[in-house]
């Protein structure tokens, strides 16, 4: 019995799974580049929320390698002599409204804000100055944001610059996202094949922040609106159950522990972000019983628990979208895959 439970490991496919919660995005992206430096390579890949955009990263960057892409994924941070006085990540959340497209993609079209915009170097004078620039042009950015309006913010701009998703249909793994389809009440999947900005953008839609994100159904010509998945599904087990059953091994990187998280907000701004992220994690820790539970109660499918150790120090703050937060969760990530696969995880190395 051992001898063919082990063969079967050996020719079954190994999933790695990405979850919600885009602070934690740079926790995976280090995570991952450790994977990628160690060999580690997955056959299948299942994404929610956040965990979309790093898989997409990790599979079809647009620009250089997934391991470069990834490392990229600190810039997302704002310098923390702007963050220190105005705690908003303006480069990830964007205004919405189609008059501020338009002016994005004058700024994005004209040489010289571009060329202002982009990154000059790695010196912390050099990213402060970068980043102050940006500020200046999200700053004057027109809106149309209203009482009537449904979410905060433009639906994910950025995505066409960071992801190929032409070069995804063509690569090695299965992928999937998840997203909670409003029209028809139910969860959905989209496969790599299917894959377009709009289905990531629909599965990045969370409440609030984002509006819900209109894709037509091919089926029926209809319009269908849809939330990010992340909010009803954060692990996405689901992709994996119904469309991969020879997956035998899975990964699964731990999202940050909600006992950590709650605590005493530290002002209004930290208090909305805790909303957010406590009841993502909790939704994943019951993915994960509901799984072993249900899916899994044979044992058959192995799991891969990846914990990541923030310093306790360092907790209050990892909700942050300061520069050196993003770098010190990245540097965790790295460093947390690294002690893994040296230890529980050696039998996923090649």
């Amino acid at each position: 019995m051992a001898t063919k439970k082990a063969a079967r490991r050996k020719n079954g496919k190994t999933a790695l799974i990405l979850g919600g919660g885009a602070p934690n995005a740079t926790l995976m992206s280090g995570a991952l580049v450790a994977f990628a430096e160690a060999g580690v390579q997955f056959d299948v890949i299942s994404t929610a929320g956040a965990g979309a955009l790093i898989g997409l990263l990790y599979v079809a960057p647009a620009q250089g390698t997934p391991v470069e892409a990834l490392r990229r994924t600190v810039e997302m941070g704002v310098a923390d002599a702007i963050y220190d006085h105005f705690p908003v990540n303006y480069k990830v959340f964007q205004k919405p409204g189609a008059v501020a497209d338009l002016y994005r993609q004058l700024l994005a079209a004209n040489p010289l804000t571009r060329t202002l915009a982009a990154e000059h170097g790695d010196s912390a004078m050099q990213k402060l100055f970068s980043d102050w620039v940006r500020l200046v042009f999200a700053s004057a950015c027109p809106t149309d944001l209203g009482p009537n309006s449904l979410g905060l913010c433009a639906s994910v701009p950025f995505l066409e610059e960071t992801v190929d998703f032409a070069a995804l249909k063509a690569a090695a793994p299965a992928f999937y996202i998840n997203a909670y389809n409003l029209s028809d009440r139910r969860m959905e999947n989209f496969a790599k094949e299917a894959i377009t900005a709009d289905h990531c953008r629909a599965a990045l839609a969370f409440p609030f922040l984002y509006p819900p994100y209109p894709i037509v159904d091919p089926a029926s010509g209809t319009e269908k609106f849809y939330y990010e998945g992340a909010a009803h599904d954060c692990l996405n087990f689901k992709a994996l159950v119904e469309h991969e059953p020879d997956v035998d091994r899975i990964v699964v990187f731990d999202v940050l522990g909600a006992d950590e998280l709650m605590r005493k907000p530290r002002d209004l701004y930290d208090a909305w972000l805790l909303s957010i992220i406590v009841p993502l994690v909790e939704i994943a820790r019951d993915d994960a019983k509901l799984f072993a539970a249900v899916h899994n109660a044979d044992g058959r499918r192995q799991l891969f628990k990846v914990p990541f150790a923030v310093p306790a120090e360092q907790q209050v703050e990892a909700l942050d979208w300061s520069r050196s937060n993003l770098e010190m969760l990245f540097d965790v990530g790295y460093r947390s895959a690294q002690a893994y696969l040296a230890g529980d995880g050696q039998a996923l190395l090649p």
